[in-house]
């Protein structure tokens, strides 16, 4: 691993904590929203979840508060396309 990437793994250890522990929080979940039919929304999901896991290590992570909004709003944003409510897309 280069030193550039040998960084980003630090510093997201800093935030996130150490992989093994993040990625266990996250797949304590991932079956539960796997049973979401709609193959959109579930990534969306899947997105949001990554983002709470993220959210127990570092509760005042302001960045992953902001995703969670952002994710949540591509939700609505693909249900407004489908109902061809451009305004909300």
């Amino acid at each position: 691993m280069d030193d550039m990437h040998k960084q980003v793994v630090k510093e997201r250890g800093k935030l996130y904590g150490h992989p093994k522990d993040s990625f266990g929080r996250c797949s304590a979940a991932w079956h539960v929203i796997s049973e979401c039919r709609d193959a959109e929304v579930r990534h969306a999901l899947y997105m949001i979840w990554v983002k709470i896991c993220r959210l127990v290590e570092t509760p005042d992570h302001i960045d992953s508060i902001i995703d969670i909004a952002g994710y949540a709003e591509t939700i609505k944003m693909i249900h407004s396309s489908r109902n061809n409510n451009p305004d909300n897309t």
